[in-house]
Formats: C-alpha cells, structure tokens, sequence
C-alpha cells in the first residue's frame, strides 16, 4: 500500500496570503464587516493575520470604509501568528481587544471536509468545563479564495456556543 503524504498544514495558511472581505454576524445577532489580511512572515515559518469586526451599524459614516463610525462600533481587533512552536506543534497566538493579553491556541484538530473545504481548530481551555472561559478559532479554507474566521466561546458558568462567523472573499 502507498504511503499517503504529509500535508504541511503551516503551508496551506501561508499559501492564503491576500486581503479578504466579508459579512459576518456576532454574539448578539448583529452584522458586522470582516477585514483580513494574511501574510507569510519569517521566510514562511509562520502566518500573521491582522483581523478586524467592524459593525454595520452607528452614528456617523465613514466614507473611507464605507461603515458607520469605527470607534462606536469596532467588535474584535486582533494582531495573530501561527506558527510552529518549540516542539514543531502548530499553535495560534492572538493578541486582541476582546481578551486584552497575548493568548495561546493549541491546534485541536485539522480536518479536510472535502477536496474543496478544511478546517483547522485552535482552542484553549476545555470546551466542556464551565468553571472556566474557554475559547476556540476555527479556520476553514473554501475553494474559489475564500476563507471563513469563526469563534466559539464560553464564559465561566456559561455554555460554549458559536458566537461569531464570517466567510470572506479574497480581494487582493
């Protein structure tokens, strides 16, 4: 029987650099404007992306982003790498508005749906213990350049839902 190849999972990501666009809905059922960027760093070690939710709603419109005002309605900004670490595991790190410190993921799973869609599942803390927040970004490549950034969450006492989904299109 042959052997089946490795897939380089760091490579997919790096192969997806570009701008992408897209519409998503958060936590509280509200549209907002997903802006990424993604780019290979360090000779291709590793993937940045720079993230942004802007909400759809406000009180005074922007015509550069053609939004309503950024600073009244600015969901998630984030600054995140993912990369290889000490011991060659991928991981995510996120540096974002919405935790306030510099955050590890762990990659939990990576699952190729289809030969038109995979995932990729970052997460920290155990999705079923309640006495803890816990969080997980999952990452899914769709054919045609597209991309989706979706997280899942649960506050301490809470249950861990699907809070915020976006599927972009590349631009760029």
């Amino acid at each position: 029987m042959p052997k089946s190849k490795k897939i380089n999972l760091l490579e997919l990501l790096t192969k997806r650099e570009g701008k992408y666009v897209g519409i998503g809905i958060n936590h509280e059922k509200k549209e907002f404007k997903g802006i990424l960027e993604v780019k290979s760093v360090v000779n291709h070690k590793g993937v940045s992306f720079r993230y942004k939710a802007i909400g759809m709603e406000g009180t005074e419109f922007n015509k550069d982003t053609v939004l309503y005002n950024e600073e009244t309605v600015l969901y998630n900004e984030e600054y995140t790498i993912i990369c290889n670490d000490s011991e060659n595991k991928l991981a995510l790190w996120t540096l974002n508005n919405n935790i306030g410190t510099m955050a590890r993921f762990d990659l939990r799973r990576y699952r190729q749906v289809s030969s038109k869609h995979s995932l990729f599942i970052f997460g920290y803390g155990d999705p079923e213990d309640n006495n803890i927040f816990r969080e997980e970004i999952t990452i899914e490549l769709w054919e045609n350049n597209e991309l989706s950034y979706n997280y899942s969450w649960g506050e301490a006492g809470g249950h861990f839902l699907s809070r915020s989904t976006v599927r972009m299109k590349k631009i760029d």
